[in-house]
Formats: structure tokens, C-alpha cells, sequence
């Protein structure tokens, strides 16, 4: 492995954490010599352009454990993708050159995961996700896991998912092991939020039945039980973060709290 690699971020976890960072570290490692054992299919990537995630510190202590599963990180091949937000929320409030406010990806995101972690309140009584990430991994803030489906970055400046580049990551995160399904069980969500992908949804683990929607509503997001490694989650299938014509209530922010509160309904029910 490329000595510049960062398997792991550099930001200041509790000592209750560390062994979860022990398990990533070494999952990381074992994915990093598959892909080198079985070889790319693609030019322009390698094993050691490979992007690895995690969670932020706190996580394991939040009253909510959320995962983020995105598509692909873009732009940071080699580096850790952790290690490049954590300081860009708590400091810089920039996702490259945007203000995090205005990314509609991260913003979204940081006022999605404060809402559910604090008893779900109307969109408008959320802080801008700029203040928000000043109490990110606080005692009294929020924290969140992130990882991406493909372990290889965009580097490219189209806005759409590089599938070439997608699907042989994908590919080779599943061949023989489900290195997707084994970190999504070391980081032991509670709820995890999808970002739309199909065909994909299938490698996080095994899925249930879809939870049926509340009588009469039609929802913008699908939700199941997911079985991972034998952990068991919610999984939450929502349109995709960065997605333009998206609207910040009705199509992300109350379909996702209501499919989390019918889960809960329906979980008791059972």
C-alpha cells in the first residue's frame, strides 16, 4: 500500500472508538489488496487511487447512529474521505470552493442527520449547516458515518456518476467479498439514508420486504430492514442529496422523517 494512503482520518477520536477504527483500518487494508490481487480493468485508476470513509468522531455515542451511503467521492483519490470534510465543516464551511450552505449535497445532508438526531423539528427551526458543523463531534453535537459504493474517485469535471469507473469499483468490492456489506456492519447503523442506488441497494446486505407506506401517501423515499453481516438497520432510499430540483421538505426532510417514524410504528407493531 502507497505510503500516502490514509486509511484512517487524522481527527481526534475518544479512546472508546478506537477499536471500531482498528477493525476499519484493517478491512481497509484486506480491500486495498483485493483490488490489487484482482486487478482493474480501468487505465486511469489504481489500488492506491482508492478513497476510504468511515465516521466522524462521536458517532458511536449519538442517541441516532446514521449512515450516509453515497455513490462516489470525487476529486481526492488516495486520501481519506473523513479526513477531508470533518475540517472543512468545522472550519473552512467550504465543500471545495462552495460555502457548505449553498452545496446542496452536504448542506442537505447536515441538516438531515441534526433533525433526526433531535427529535425530528420543522425544517425551518434547523441552524444553517454552516453552525451546525461548528458542533460536530462536540459533546453536545451531532456526528454521522459517510462511506461511498465505489472506493474510487470521480476525477473528472462532468457532474454525472462516472459508470465506467463506478461499476469496476463496485465490481471489484464484491468479488469473491462483500468488503461493501462487511464495513457497513463495523460501523453498526441504526438508520441509514441511500442516495438512490437501484441495483446496488443489494450488495449493503440482505433486504426485507419494503415497509409499506402510511395509508395514502405516496412518499419520495422507500424504506426495508437491511441485514448486514447480521446487523440490522433501517435502510432509507432517498433521491440523491446533490439532485437540482430537489426541495428541501417535500422531497428529503419529511418523507425520510415519516418513513423513520413508520418504521418505528411498524417495528413495534411486529
Amino acid at each position: 500500500m502507497n505510503n500516502h494512503m490514509k486509511c484512517l482520518p487524522s481527527a481526534p477520536y475518544p479512546e472508546n472508538e478506537k477499536p471500531k477504527l482498528a477493525l476499519l483500518e484493517k478491512l481497509f487494508v484486506d480491500w486495498h489488496q483485493h483490488f490489487v490481487n484482482n486487478g482493474s480493468t480501468l487505465k486511469k485508476h489504481k489500488a492506491d487511487d482508492m478513497v476510504f470513509d468511515g465516521f466522524c468522531p462521536g458517532y458511536f455515542s449519538q442517541k441516532k447512529r446514521i449512515l450516509i451511503i453515497g455513490k462516489e467521492p470525487r476529486w481526492i483519490s488516495g486520501q481519506n474521505y473523513i479526513d477531508i470534510l470533518y475540517p472543512r465543516y468545522r472550519e473552512n464551511k467550504k465543500v471545495g470552493s462552495t460555502y457548505v450552505n449553498n452545496d446542496r449535497f452536504h448542506n442537505r445532508m447536515i441538516k438531515i442527520v441534526y433533525g433526526i438526531l433531535n427529535e425530528m423539528p420543522e425544517w425551518k427551526d434547523i441552524d444553517d449547516a454552516d453552525k451546525l458543523g461548528d458542533t460536530l463531534s462536540t459533546a453536545n453535537g451531532l456526528s454521522f458515518a459517510c462511506m461511498n459504493i465505489s472506493k474510487l474517485s470521480n476525477d473528472s469535471d462532468q457532474w454525472q456518476t462516472d459508470r465506467d469507473v463506478f461499476n469496476e469499483a463496485h465490481r471489484l468490492s464484491t468479488n469473491g467479498r462483500n468488503f461493501i456489506e462487511e464495513e457497513i456492519a463495523i460501523l453498526e447503523p441504526q438508520i441509514i439514508i441511500a442516495m438512490t442506488l437501484k441495483e446496488k441497494l443489494a450488495s449493503l446486505g440482505t433486504l426485507s420486504v419494503w415497509i409499506p407506506e402510511s395509508a395514502g401517501v405516496k412518499s419520495c423515499v422507500k424504506s426495508c430492514w437491511l441485514e448486514s453481516c447480521g446487523h440490522r438497520s433501517l435502510l432509507i432510499d432517498s433521491y440523491h442529496f446533490s439532485w437540482p430540483f430537489g426541495q428541501d421538505i417535500a422531497h428529503y426532510y419529511n418523507p425520510i422523517c415519516d418513513a423513520i417514524r413508520h418504521s418505528e410504528a411498524v417495528a413495534v407493531a411486529e
